[in-house]
């Protein structure tokens, strides 16, 4: 009898461990290739009196299936929004901008989204070995500097437990590899941080990486002198 007692608490003391590795491991056993990340935008170099402050996205939404993901940020009420699709199997870059009744997109392919990173102000980037939690997720640290006039230094956290493969491909953060779920990213004079809140592994429609066709499609340099405009304007 007190050997079948005792087998019993060994079974239960495995099962207890076994469920405390599950959950105290987070994303390590994470191997969905479906799901969306919510990131909240900051504005570190922005006055909060400037106009310009509240206009400002305040979140990031990110959606991924099998290698593609599309990102989504709207602000003003919903009369800015722009979506990202990137699609590494077609070797394809696409953002959509809308403000009020415009409607643009960009798209780039192969050799042409090299040629706009060469473009892109460079960023300076050395892996360490220090790490961080974050969402029980196990990130590793980066350091970041800018090749931008204040030669900006930010920490970039990436974890590889989350299944995008190679997702900085397109970005400056290319030798990055992994998802990052904390990072800094400026561009037409604006410099935002991101910072996930919320990563969730649900099942993604095919639809929310279609392009929409009632798009302008438009150079990059037009693309980027609209979206000067813009925030231009605020300040």
């Amino acid at each position: 009898m007190y050997s079948s007692k005792l087998k019993k608490v060994i079974h239960i003391l495995i099962a207890i461990v076994s469920i405390s590795v599950i959950i105290g491991c987070g994303g390590d056993s994470s191997i969905e290739s479906q799901g969306i990340i919510i990131y909240k935008v900051s504005y570190p170099k922005m006055d909060k009196r400037n106009l310009m402050f509240d206009f400002m996205p305040k979140k990031m939404v990110l959606k991924f299936k099998d290698d593609k993901y599309v990102t989504h940020m709207t602000a003003g009420m919903g009369m800015f929004k722009t979506n990202i699709v990137v699609d590494q199997e077609q070797n394809q870059f696409s953002q959509m901008v809308k403000l009020i009744n415009k409607k643009y997109i960009l798209t780039l392919k192969g050799e042409n989204i090299k040629k706009s990173l060469s473009n892109s102000p460079k960023y300076n980037i050395k892996l360490t070995d220090e790490t961080k939690i974050i969402l029980n997720y196990l990130c590793k640290k980066a350091i970041v500097t800018m090749n931008n006039e204040d030669r900006d230094v930010f920490t970039v956290y990436y974890t590889d437990k989350i299944k995008i493969n190679n997702p900085n491909w397109c970005n400056q953060f290319s030798d990055i590899d992994g998802v990052m779920l904390e990072y800094q990213y400026e561009k037409y004079g604006v410099h935002m941080k991101f910072e996930a809140k919320d990563i969730k592994f649900t099942e993604i429609d095919n639809g929310d990486f279609e392009i929409d066709a009632k798009y302008e499609a438009i150079s990059e340099v037009k693309m980027d002198k609209e979206m000067q405009e813009i925030f231009d304007s605020f300040n």
